[in-house]
């Protein structure tokens, strides 16, 4: 089969093709060196390759020539149906164009390809209104289901939508010379969206809406601190605060004065008395915080925290 397939290969390109009537010069030149570049790549077995180029070249520069090497192309790359396909179209263009030579080649390699064919045959379980199936994304009209149709070896992907119906596919291996695949298409589940919704029964009735729920009581154990009790406890700090700075610099000033006294110094004196203003300062702001902190205190609402009035009491007062 081999040599066969190469000696074929060697005859047609060499022929090359028949160039029909093209809109521009350029778009023939292009095909030709598109043809060339292909069969040069058919050539050394770089069929991937290959066969885009005669593809593009044949469809700026249709030839019937071009149509025999792009079906030696597919079938080297093992997609058998489409060249079978492949050498048909060429077969009847060498009718047409009355070419006896690529005749007698593609109703032999059509005659090779037949009893090779795998084949897929797509059964639909419910013809649900509105069905599309479709394989590897070409729609399979009804017409083509329950009959075996030629399909290229390998992974294919089916799959069938309906209105209102859940979407169904499936990815099938397809392999076999001669074999015949089946795939049948199950009955499409209803679309929980879309589709008719089943009646309603003990589990599914829906339920009224709960009531919303209720805010938490306010807890007086101390978790809810009135932020005003917060204030007067850091009030009353600041106040105690004050009037222990007021007092020690009291303290200071009545001793630095009554050294003052003794030795007659001037200096001693100076410090005392700035000592005292310090005092009365401090003294001041302490009594401010102690009695903000009061106020705040006995005008808090009610609902109080015991933590913060511990607070309050023992670091306050």
């Amino acid at each position: 089969m081999k040599r066969a397939f190469g000696a074929t290969l060697i005859v047609v390109l060499g022929v090359g093709r028949a160039a029909w009537a093209q809109p521009s010069g350029q778009d023939i030149a292009t095909a030709e060196a598109l043809f060339e570049d292909g069969k040069r790549l058919m050539q050394q077995g770089k069929y991937e390759e290959g066969c885009p180029k005669l593809v593009e070249s044949q469809r700026l520069d249709p030839g019937g020539g071009t149509l025999l090497a792009i079906g030696l192309c597919h079938e080297g790359q093992g997609r058998t149906a489409t060249a079978w396909a492949d050498f048909a179209v060429a077969l009847g263009q060498a009718r047409k164009d009355n070419r006896a030579d690529r005749e007698k080649t593609a109703e032999e390699h059509i005659k090779t390809l037949e009893p090779k064919l795998t084949r897929v045959r797509v059964s639909v379980a419910e013809k649900t209104p509105g069905i599309e199936v479709r394989r590897d994304g070409a729609l399979v009209g009804e017409a083509q289901w329950s009959t075996a149709l030629p399909i290229d070896p390998g992974d294919h992907l089916f799959e069938a939508t309906a209105p209102g119906k859940m979407k169904w596919s499936a990815t099938i291996a397809v392999a076999g010379e001669g074999k015949t695949v089946e795939v049948r298409i199950p009955a499409l589940n209803d679309d929980a969206y879309g589709g008719p919704k089943p009646a309603p029964t003990a589990t599914t009735e829906p339920q009224p809406n709960p009531p919303p729920a209720k805010p938490p009581p306010k807890d007086d154990s101390g978790e809810g601190t009135s932020s005003q009790v917060v204030w007067a406890g850091i009030a009353g700090g600041v106040g105690i605060v004050g009037v222990a700075i007021g007092t020690v610099f009291g303290v200071s000033a009545s001793s630095k004065w009554s050294d003052a006294k003794k030795t007659n110094d001037g200096k001693l004196a100076k410090d005392a008395g700035s000592a005292a203003d310090l005092s009365t300062v401090f003294f001041t702001i302490g009594a401010v915080g102690l009695v903000a902190g009061a106020v705040l205190y006995f005008t808090a609402p009610s609902s109080k925290s015991t933590a913060a009035r511990r607070l309050l009491l023992e670091g306050t007062f």
